[in-house]
C-alpha cells in the first residue's frame, strides 16, 4: 500500500519541517511550490521521501500582490499524485498537522479502512497551546473535513475564489458523508491547524488579505474564533515521555 502526502508551498520555511517530519514515514511527500523566496524548497529536500516540483501559475491581485491560485495549485498535486498511481492521498495546508495519535496510526487506519474517503476534526490552535472551539464545532458538534482519499477516486476542486469546492466523478460534492463511503476520524484523533501560531505573521497575513483584495474585510481570529480554551492532553504532536 502506496501512501503519498501533497502540500501547496509558498514561503513556509518558518512550517515545513515539521510537517515534513509528522509523515516522514509516507511512501512520498509531494511539494508544490508557488514560488517560495525563501528556503523552503531547500528545507524540505532534506527530507529522503520528499520530491519538489514549481508551480508557477499566479493570479494578479490588488496593490502589486499576487497568489496562488488555490485550486489549480491543488489540482496540479492530484494529477502528479494520480500519475504515479498511490493507493491512498493525503492533502492538507503546511500549516496543518496530524496530532500526535494521528500521526503514529495512519498509516494502519488508510491499510484497514473499508471507506473511500477518510475525514477527521480539525482543531484551530492559538499559538501552540490553545484553540477555538466554536470554529471546530460551529453547530455544537464537531466536524471533520476531507484528510485523505483512494487513489483511484476521480477527485478533484473547483475554482470558487479565494478558495475552492471539491467535486467528484465530474459532480461538486455537497456532503462526501452522502457522496462517497467514508469514515469519520474523531477524538483522540484530529488534525492541528497552525496557521495563527505567531501573532506578528498573523497581523501580516491580514494586512496582504485586505490590501490584496482577496478578502477586503477580514477579520483577526480573536475577533471571530470564539473563545479560546486550553488545547486536551491528546492534541499535540508529539508524544510526551
Amino acid at each position: 500500500m502506496s501512501i503519498v502526502i501533497c502540500v501547496r508551498t509558498r514561503d513556509e520555511a518558518h512550517r515545513i519541517a515539521k510537517f515534513c517530519e509528522a509523515y516522514k514515514d509516507a511512501d512520498k511527500i509531494l511539494v508544490a511550490d508557488g514560488g517560495s523566496l525563501d528556503n523552503t524548497i531547500e528545507i524540505a529536500q532534506s527530507f529522503s521521501n520528499v520530491e519538489v516540483r514549481n508551480f508557477t501559475e499566479r493570479t494578479e491581485l490588488e496593490n502589486g500582490y499576487w497568489r496562488n491560485n488555490d485550486s489549480a495549485h491543488a489540482n496540479f498535486l492530484f494529477e502528479w499524485a494520480y500519475s504515479i498511481k498511490a493507493d491512498w492521498i493525503i492533502y492538507d495546508d503546511c500549516d496543518c498537522r496530524p496530532n500526535y495519535l494521528l500521526k503514529k496510526d495512519y498509516k494502519s487506519i488508510l491499510k484497514n479502512t473499508g471507506a473511500d474517503v477518510v475525514m477527521a476534526v480539525r482543531l484551530y490552535l492559538w499559538g501552540l497551546d490553545k484553540h477555538f472551539p466554536k470554529l471546530a464545532s460551529p453547530g455544537g458538534n464537531w466536524e471533520t473535513s476531507l484528510y485523505a482519499w483512494r487513489g483511484n477516486l476521480d477527485l478533484w476542486t473547483i475554482n470558487v475564489p479565494p478558495a475552492y469546492d471539491f467535486r467528484l466523478d465530474g459532480v461538486k460534492v455537497k456532503d462526501f458523508r452522502i457522496d462517497t463511503k467514508v469514515q469519520e476520524l474523531h477524538f483522540p484523533y484530529c488534525l492541528l491547524h497552525c496557521s495563527w501560531d505567531d501573532p506578528d505573521r498573523v497581523n501580516q497575513k491580514l494586512k496582504i488579505y485586505r490590501e490584496s483584495g482577496l478578502i477586503p474585510n477580514m477579520l483577526h481570529p480573536l475577533d471571530f474564533g470564539g473563545n479560546l480554551e486550553d488545547l486536551p492532553e491528546w492534541a499535540i504532536e508529539n508524544e510526551t515521555i
